[in-house]
């Protein structure tokens, strides 16, 4: 799970964008007893795409390569594809990180039984 701070430089996004996705209800947040919130990754490269600010490096690079639609859709599907990648490592690192807290929990279980 990740801060709103993590969740803005994961994405590319400002803080109180995510903050304002959140408030409206676009983006999914637990709110911890602490009053912050947490976001899961994949439901934060859903509504965001990671490492994309606000579309604007993928519109200049499509301008670059307007003379060359195949190029630019090429280039733009690739960055799609890198993105895609990250949220599957994302979801890895969490899966893992579920994993051993389950384990760890199992663990200290043990202990208290046997």
């Amino acid at each position: 799970m990740l801060s709103l701070s993590e969740a803005a430089r994961e994405s590319g996004q400002s803080k109180s964008t995510i903050w304002r996705a959140v408030n409206s209800g676009r983006l999914p947040a637990t709110r911890t007893y602490t009053g912050d919130y947490l976001i899961d990754p994949a439901e934060l490269h859903r509504v965001f795409s990671p490492g994309a600010s606000d579309g604007r490096a993928t519109t200049l690079s499509m301008k670059r390569d307007a003379t060359n639609p195949e190029r630019a859709e090429e280039t733009l599907m690739q960055e799609q594809i890198e993105r895609l990648f990250q949220v599957g490592e994302l979801i890895r690192n969490e899966l893992d990180n579920d994993r051993d807290a389950w384990r760890s929990q199992t663990d200290r279980l043990r202990q208290l039984v046997g």
